[in-house]
């Protein structure tokens, strides 16, 4: 199952080409961001796996576009659609970019992709990953159904690692969007702001948080990391730090820059996301 995704146009990678230095981040961004992540794990014998609940979260509807989709299946198949949780609260960049919660922007786009308002609900009180999952948990309170968490490729191993730590007892399986980190830099989430360093503070922080809160917030990473990931997570981390610890004059000055951008493309945000949801209306998606 494929969403159509809006390439980066040739017109918008010349800058990217033309700096070699921002070629390379990319270049390690690609790396960092197909390495750092969850498998999806929701295919049993070629067909969806039944579940209780679908999750789409985090600040990009992209999710919400994908769990519109499998709901949708699940109903063909079963019979039942799934109700679906739409979660996360007021992010640090996010707040700017459609006026509301990121749970509720996330409801907002599963409605008009034609899923019942009684099927949705909205869990948008947590500001970080653990508190999303502490809410979801909450919600779930001990149901033994599957939780079936619809993620984009940055966000699932954190999500994943986080569930295994502070929900354990939750039935949760992984549906993880694939697309390259330059399919993932769309308007509508935002992640295209700055020709694309939007994307790149957010996965200068995946290795470092993973490695930050291994055995306390997170479970340890399942696998060794190639150095080579490592190498690229360091290059990213040294210049984008928004996303990191310890901020400094730089971080703030990072901030500043991508917020002016996300107020002066507002608008092209809010027509790129229209266009993703009548396009998933036409294909049937």
């Amino acid at each position: 199952m494929t969403i159509k995704t809006l390439y980066v146009t040739f017109p918008e990678l010349i800058p990217i080409i033309m700096n070699v230095q921002l070629l390379k981040d990319f270049r390690c961004a690609q790396l960092v961001h197909d390495t750092l992540c969850a498998k999806t794990d929701c295919v049993d014998e070629n067909e969806l796996c039944v579940c209780g609940y679908i999750v789409c979260i985090d600040d990009d509807p992209t999710s919400a576009l994908y769990a519109a989709r499998l709901a949708k299946l699940h109903k063909d198949l079963y019979s039942v659609m799934p109700r679906i949780l739409c979660v996360g609260g007021n992010g640090l960049l996010s707040k700017w970019t459609h006026h509301t919660t990121e749970g509720k922007l996330l409801a907002i786009c599963c409605q008009r992709l034609g899923i019942p308002s009684s099927k949705i609900t909205i869990l948008d009180h947590g500001t970080n990953t653990g508190a999303n999952v502490q809410e979801i948990a909450a919600f779930v309170n001990g149901d033994p159904a599957t939780v079936l968490f619809v993620a984009t490729k940055r966000l699932s191993l954190r999500l994943q690692l986080t569930v295994q730590a502070q929900a354990p007892k939750l039935m949760a399986r992984y549906y993880v969007i694939d697309e390259s980190v330059f399919e993932a830099c769309k308007w509508m989430n935002g992640k295209r702001i700055g020709q694309g360093q939007m994307m790149l503070h957010e996965l200068a922080s995946i290795l470092n948080r993973c490695d930050a809160y291994a055995g306390t917030f997170q479970a340890p990473i399942p696998f060794e990391v190639p150095a080579e990931v490592r190498q690229a997570a360091n290059h990213l981390a040294a210049k984008y730090r928004l996303k990191l610890p310890h901020k400094n004059l730089r971080s703030f000055g990072q901030y500043i820059w991508l917020l002016c951008g996300l107020i002066r493309n507002r608008r092209l945000i809010e027509f790129d996301l229209n266009h993703y949801i009548k396009f998933c209306k036409r294909s049937g998606a």
